[in-house]
């Protein structure tokens, strides 16, 4: 009986959260709100933007990351691990911190490149937007491609070389059908990103005029007028719209089209010898990686380090910038606080219900468990902005009129964490149930153990890792995320991501503000992925 009752209770979590919220905000607009928005200059121009931007972004990840995913599986590529570690871990670096180090480094007037090298790079255009963009996505198109590498069968390869096909001819025709699903899946996932992203359009794009539907929500939302939010809402449903009709899209290319991966490892792979160019792609490899993550991180140290920014002298260094901004600064304490208390509230509730959810996916043939799946999994893919702003109509006058208003509150950035990132919590821990064997929860019944006693002492002690590594994937976004948060942020309600945001843009008149939040974001995110990576013996991590 209590586990239907918790079942039933999970199903009224997710209809509430998950579910009404979104469902909301896409019956607000009428056909008058969408002719009006897509009449307006500034709309059309966004989308275009958007556009233009996400395809171009898309394509250049395809373009970096299934040669990096192929020399890294398939080559005797030395330092091999180095390199492997090295390009995936931008994807746990929020993207606006390297946007600020490609600012420092690359703006028109005071970029360190361009003062110490007389280079004349100039960030505040359409190609910093995507190159900013583009070093950090790329690991969407890395991670699937080493995925479906590191599961294939190297003996298709093997049996085409034996044949006489050299190893870029087995690459594209073994590989690169076999990888069809996982390019598509890359493409879509780092498209969707571009398109979701507001950090980056917001401090690049900017500048330069160059705004996305992200950076236009945003500005209509800020308006404060009734119009203005009647645009920001019809805006938001035609991305959030755009976005499922993508993901729906892509679903029913994967079903239809038959594509057989054939699983399994041979006792000994064979690698394509590099021989004559093993040197020169491992130093290129090695200035792609300085340029793509170290580069950025050392604009960003250094405008930290300066006394006066836009003075890039190794004479002005010092550690003043930290003792102002970590010890003077009355805002900097208030967002670590809040930003630990909303990292770990998120991941310790997504943690929980991801534990008790999935027992119900993976344990029962209940009615309703794969479509309360799908729900609980949607809000992931959806544009942060859209999911934000459903939050503020659903929530602005208590849960649809009913209760205390959440809106300018800590609770309500919460809730939003707790359904963008459940997902995460939801695979990561779904991937340990599937490896326990029902035989010891039929063991535990026979002996006459009842569900939440088999719930403690078996699945809780078997997933144990699994449950660690939710809640260190939940938290490592959390602590830095803008994208949502800047919608739902108010006097008081900073946390570490709009604190970079506002004094990256306006509120820092000294400068190196940003830079120093944003190193110790690095450093910590860095710290937490290395211990993910211990602690579960390299099985989560990057």
């Amino acid at each position: 009986m209590i586990k239907k009752i918790v079942y039933g209770l999970c199903l009224v979590f997710l209809a509430a959260l998950f579910l009404s919220p979104q469902v909301y905000l896409y019956l607000i607009p009428k056909l008058s709100d969408f002719s009006s928005v897509l009449l307006n200059e500034n709309t059309l121009k966004a989308i275009t933007n958007t556009l233009f931007v996400s395809l171009t972004v898309a394509a250049c990840c395809l373009l970096i990351g299934l040669p990096l995913a192929w020399l890294l599986t398939r080559t005797n590529l030395p330092y091999k691990s180095f390199f492997r570690s090295g390009f995936c871990l931008p994807y746990a670096i929020p993207p606006f911190v390297g946007a600020i180090g490609w600012i420092i480094l690359a703006n028109p007037t005071s970029g360190v490149l361009n003062q110490w090298l007389g280079l004349h790079l100039n960030i505040y255009s359409y190609a910093g937007l995507i190159w900013v963009e583009t070093s950090f996505l790329f690991t969407f198109v890395l991670l699937t491609a080493l995925t479906v590498l590191d599961q294939m069968d190297s003996s298709l390869e093997e049996a085409a070389r034996l044949s006489g096909a050299n190893g870029l001819r087995v690459f594209i025709d073994i590989a690169l059908p076999l990888l069809k699903p996982a390019i598509l899946s890359g493409f879509l996932l780092s498209f969707l990103a571009t398109a979701a992203s507001f950090g980056v359009p917001a401090l690049i794009g900017g500048p330069a005029r160059i705004y996305l539907m992200t950076t236009q929500i945003y500005t209509y939302q800020r308006m404060g007028t009734a119009n203005g939010l009647q645009m920001s809402i019809a805006v938001s449903v035609i991305l959030g719209i755009a976005t499922l009709v993508l993901l729906y899209g892509t679903q029913l290319f994967f079903s239809s089209s038959k594509n057989y991966t054939v699983g399994g490892k041979t006792s000994r792979p064979s690698l394509v010898p590099l021989n004559g160019w093993k040197k020169p792609v491992t130093v290129f490899l090695s200035i792609l990686l300085f340029i793509i993550f170290i580069l950025p991180l050392c604009g960003v140290l250094l405008s930290a380090l300066s006394a006066v920014q836009g003075s890039w002298t190794l004479s002005g260094l010092t550690l003043d910038n930290f003792d102002r901004v970590v010890f003077e600064t009355e805002e900097t304490a208030r967002a670590l606080r809040q930003s630990l208390f909303l990292g770990l509230g998120s991941a310790l509730i997504c943690t929980a219900f991801a534990f008790i959810f999935n027992y119900f996916i993976y344990r029962t043939k209940w009615f309703g468990r794969t479509f309360a799946s799908v729900i609980a999994s949607m809000p992931f893919s959806t544009p942060g902005t859209v999911l934000a702003l459903a939050f503020i109509l659903s929530f602005s006058r208590g849960f649809f009129g009913i209760g205390p208003s959440l809106y300018n509150t800590l609770f309500l950035i919460l809730l939003a964490y707790i359904v963008k990132y459940m997902s995460l919590s939801i695979k990561t821990v779904g991937d340990g149930y599937q490896q326990i064997h029902p035989s010891l929860e039929e063991a535990a019944r026979i002996s006459g153990a009842d569900w939440w006693t088999i719930m403690k002492t078996i699945y809780l002690p078997l997933l144990k890792t699994a449950l660690i590594a939710s809640m260190f994937l939940v938290f490592m976004p959390v602590i830095s995320e803008l994208t949502m948060t800047i919608l739902l942020t108010g006097p008081g309600l900073e946390t570490i991501g709009t604190l970079i945001f506002s004094l990256q843009e306006y509120s820092d008149m000294s400068g190196g503000g940003a830079s120093v939040l944003s190193i110790i974001v690095v450093m910590f995110i860095l710290i937490l992925n290395f211990s993910l990576k211990f602690l579960s013996k390299g099985r989560y991590g990057l």
